[in-house]
């Protein structure tokens, strides 16, 4: 789009690009500046800016971009048109600039890794405090006080999860954008490449902390869930306070915990309170019966995880798979707007466990997957994240050369 007179922005250009920057077609542009007689020192976007004010007098020049970045001011701003090719470089740039954030972090105490290992403990037993047999009053008191630090515990635990999550995610967010600004201007690449290369390292690890806290076996079983049989609804003494609704509330449970389960990170146990959910509102305000109801369906539950789990432990009738994906970058907000992944949980954790292999310039990972979470994330991942076989025909490539050659932008879910 041209622009029209009066139509400018006014951008720090001394504080987005360096020296070592290049530059391209864009260091033959012309900038006004404005300099000391002298013509000696900084070049300045305005005749107002305070480190001029004691110069005797003050010029004007035009000059070529790539000979002023060397001496541009970090405090001016420069009048530019919207239509300039410099406005877009620029934040090109700062794309790649802004991953330095992500560096030279200060390491973590002892205390919080101490913190961290005891957080993948409780995790390995679930998401909640297992439950305990009730005890007597005696011990009533000094057992609740122990009740609130379990709880606590697994509170720290699952948000320490949450931050590894976040931090990971964010960062492969900010490592993809500089990707697009890089392939967007493609003598940005010696420039970028050394700081996209430390970056990935950042990435690597934070993506192993998350993994740390997320169990496999939790996915393996849930993968497993998907091809389950739904069940057949057979008459339950304990369904006799739900009447005429009990088969609808059973197929209703049933979808609730399987939907559930099939998407979820944790343990299938954790879904429980899904089925007490539509028991519940089956009944209503009813109480007679009621018991007797969820007493029934936490049998019925007990023998769906069984059978999940007799699924998952089946001895394997198909190789692991070698899947390559692209994970989608965080959507960009305004401030305080909330921030919506498209990638879910559960794929951002078997994107995070099973990785073997990451292609830093294009973003995509290649996952080598137990059976049944192949097919899961083959058949079921939404059309925001590519996610394709790699070597169906049994090529011997490592799977870092298939990655760099997979099209991502072709067709996908073979």
């Amino acid at each position: 789009m041209s622009s029209t007179p009066g139509e400018l922005r006014h951008v720090m250009l001394g504080s987005i690009f360096k020296p070592e920057i290049p530059l391209g077609p864009t260091r033959d542009i012309l900038i006004s500046c404005h300099a000391s007689a002298t013509g000696k020192g900084k070049l300045h976007g305005s005749p107002e800016c305070r480190t001029l004010r004691s110069a005797a007098s003050v010029n004007q020049i035009d000059i070529p971009f790539g000979e002023a970045v060397e001496r541009l001011c970090a405090n001016c701003r420069w009048p530019l048109p919207t239509d300039s090719p410099i406005l877009p470089l620029g934040a090109a740039v700062s794309e790649v600039d802004s991953l330095t954030i992500w560096l030279d972090r200060d390491p973590e105490d002892e205390e919080d890794i101490e913190a961290e290992r005891d957080a993948a403990i409780a995790l390995s037993t679930g998401d909640y405090p297992p439950h305990t047999n009730d005890v007597g009053d005696a011990e009533e008191e000094d057992d609740e006080t122990g009740h609130d630090e379990e709880w606590e515990r697994y509170d720290r635990a699952r948000n320490f999860r949450s931050g590894r999550h976040s931090h990971w995610r964010r960062l492969h967010s900010y490592l993809a954008r500089s990707n697009e600004a890089v392939a967007e201007y493609p003598f940005l690449a010696p420039w970028a490449g050394g700081l996209q290369s430390r970056v990935t390292a950042v990435l690597d690890a934070e993506r192993r902390a998350f993994a740390a806290l997320v169990q496999p076996a939790h996915l393996v079983e849930a993968a497993a869930v998907r091809v389950l049989p739904t069940p057949r609804f057979s008459g339950d003494p304990g369904f006799a306070g739900l009447g005429a609704e009990a088969e609808k509330t059973f197929r209703r449970a049933w979808y609730e915990w399987s939907h559930r389960a099939t998407w979820s990170w944790q343990r299938l146990e954790d879904q429980d309170f899904s089925v007490y959910t539509v028991v519940s509102n089956a009944f209503g305000r009813r109480r007679k019966g009621e018991p007797e109801a969820h007493a029934a369906f936490r049998q019925l539950t007990a023998v769906w995880i069984r059978q999940a789990r007799e699924e998952a432990g089946r001895p394997a009738t198909a190789p692991w798979q070698l899947v390559a994906v692209k994970a989608p970058a965080l959507p960009r907000t305004r401030h305080s707007e909330p921030e919506r992944d498209p990638l879910t949980l559960r794929e951002a954790s078997v994107i995070a466990t099973y990785q073997v292999a990451f292609n830093r310039k294009a973003s995509t990972t290649a996952l080598l997957l137990p059976h049944l979470v192949a097919e899961q994330l083959l058949a079921c991942t939404s059309d925001d994240m590519p996610v394709q076989r790699l070597a169906p025909d049994g090529s011997a490539l490592p799977a870092e050369g298939l990655l760099e050659q997979w099209d991502y932008e072709g067709p996908h879910r073979s």
